[in-house]
């Protein structure tokens, strides 16, 4: 019996490794401007004008959480849709970043199960996560 194997794609290891090391880079610049303007804006302030301004940044970076989530539980319940569609998993033509075995027929679908059930919980803490932006905003 022959596995077949979808071989990895080196290019785009290459740069996914990229990316991330510039989001790292970038995430931790944006930590370090954005404590100093904290500080400087909680010295300007009053406590209450501090203590809104904070609600509606942590508001607006909740908003920013959900998006992501409703973005991630869309692809994957595209995904899902592919395999279901293709009987194969990963889905014909996709690149990968590890030499990954490929299923077909029962064992794709039940890949395709899971990952619809991951797009439904995806899409709840999206939807929750929305809620709390707007009890935040909602002052």
């Amino acid at each position: 019996m022959t596995i077949e194997i979808q071989r990895a794609d080196t290019r785009l290891r290459r740069i996914t490794v990229s990316v991330l090391v510039f989001a790292v880079a970038a995430a931790a610049a944006f930590l370090y401007f954005a404590r100093r303007w904290l500080v400087e804006r909680a010295i300007a302030s009053s406590i209450e004008g501090l203590v809104m301004q904070m609600r509606q940044w942590i508001g607006i970076t909740v908003v920013l959480i959900a998006a992501c989530l409703l973005v991630l539980a869309i692809h994957a319940l595209r995904r899902a849709r592919a395999a279901v569609a293709g009987q194969r998993w990963p889905v014909a033509g996709t690149r990968v970043l590890r030499d990954t075995p490929v299923r077909h027929g029962e064992a794709a679908l039940r890949i395709a199960r899971l990952l619809k059930l991951l797009s439904l919980l995806l899409f709840l803490f999206a939807a929750a996560t929305f809620a709390v932006s707007w009890r935040l905003f909602g002052v």
